[in-house]
């Protein structure tokens, strides 16, 4: 409720203004929300193969997450109808990388202080079925799963971080592009 009425206030203070105000300013307020949501969905899939409603939890936030993108975009282009769509874009990609850098903090506070190895046993445990030996030798019958697993094993905070912080860089575009192709253009005001 708290944030609603915060995000009320913003947008009516810039309103009042006329100005467009920075991308990094609208960015970054749209990236709290978006940023809580995808750390959460984060959470929900860590836990998900115990429970198995945080997964389908976890998915759901995600695809909310965009459709709330697309909703703050919207807004925005009413509020200034004169952007460019090129300007939404950067908007969109801006918004994301923020929410991923959100989102890397707090998978960086679950791999430190929640997980004890958790992610990687899990890992471990799903190398070591006969569906998946019998799947990685159809796709790399060349390579070692032996070798691959001691290099899974001996994967650091940082390890997994930075291929966290990757992933979120790449996924920024696409799910920008999503949510921004669908705005239209706002209608003119005629004062």
């Amino acid at each position: 409720m708290f944030f609603r009425n915060f995000v009320r206030s913003l947008y009516a203070r810039m309103k009042e203004t006329k100005e467009i105000p920075s991308t990094i300013e609208v960015a970054g307020w749209m990236a709290l929300p978006i940023g809580f949501m995808w750390s959460a969905s984060f959470l929900c899939t860590m836990y998900g193969p115990d429970y198995p409603l945080l997964s389908m939890l976890s998915t759901a936030l995600a695809l909310i997450s965009i459709y709330m993108l697309y909703k703050q975009l919207t807004n925005y282009r009413k509020l200034y109808p004169s952007t460019g769509w090129l300007h939404i874009l950067r908007l969109a990609l801006t918004t994301c990388l923020l929410a991923g850098l959100l989102t890397d903090a707090a998978q960086y506070a679950y791999f430190l202080w929640l997980d004890n190895g958790r992610l990687l046993s899990q890992i471990g445990n799903a190398m070591n079925t006969k569906e998946y030996q019998e799947i990685w030798q159809q796709i790399m019958p060349e390579a070692d799963l032996k070798e691959v697993q001691k290099l899974i094993e001996s994967m650091t905070v940082r390890d997994i971080m930075m291929q966290l912080i990757l992933y979120n860089v790449f996924l920024a575009l696409p799910v920008s592009l999503l949510a921004a192709l669908p705005v239209k253009r706002g209608v003119e005001n005629k004062d």
